[in-house]
């Protein structure tokens, strides 16, 4: 996930990494805030794809700094990770499927209409079986597991809803 949100910002113009990190977090506060220590790892992996590039600079007193960029590669590498099937553990479902969301402009028209189509099926698959687990006659839930399986078929409703609007742009 921190991939996406790296090459989504970089898309835009070039950032130290400190520029970077706190990009991210200003505009995806809402399900991440990468610390250096994770945003490191992930320049890595991203560098040995050739999806970024950096350029060192110094500044007028003389200081050095890195600046990091989308090299030629990058938009490919995007849509590649973009791409990778999404861990079905709820936990972090809705985390990556949030970055994906939230970064949908950098893929092209039909690649869009791709993923939302593709994410409508799994969203739909993961209804049925919610409401299987709540209406299966063996296993009893208290109030309260209840009331978390039925929130979580609410959430699910959001979704789709939101996919469907998402459709029409």
């Amino acid at each position: 996930m921190i991939e996406l949100l790296i090459l989504y910002i970089l898309n835009s113009r070039e950032r130290t990494v400190y520029a970077l990190r706190r990009d991210i977090i200003e505009r995806f506060k809402m399900i991440t805030q990468p610390s250096l220590g994770t945003i490191h790892p992930a320049l890595k992996r991203l560098l040995a794809k050739d999806a970024v590039k950096f350029t060192q600079k110094y500044s007028e007193g003389g200081k050095k700094s890195t600046y990091y960029s989308l090299a030629q590669n990058g938009k490919k590498v995007f849509k590649e990770l973009f791409f990778e099937d999404m861990s079905q553990n709820p936990t972090i479902f809705h985390s990556h499927l949030s970055a994906r969301i939230l970064t949908i402009s950098m893929l092209d028209k039909e690649s869009r209409s791709e993923f939302l189509d593709e994410l409508s099926k799994n969203l739909e698959l993961q209804k049925l079986e919610t409401q299987k687990s709540l209406d299966n006659p063996y296993v009893e839930y208290d109030e309260w597991q209840k009331g978390v399986i039925s929130e979580t078929l609410n959430e699910i409703s959001s979704l789709m809803a939101l996919v469907e609007r998402l459709k029409v742009y």
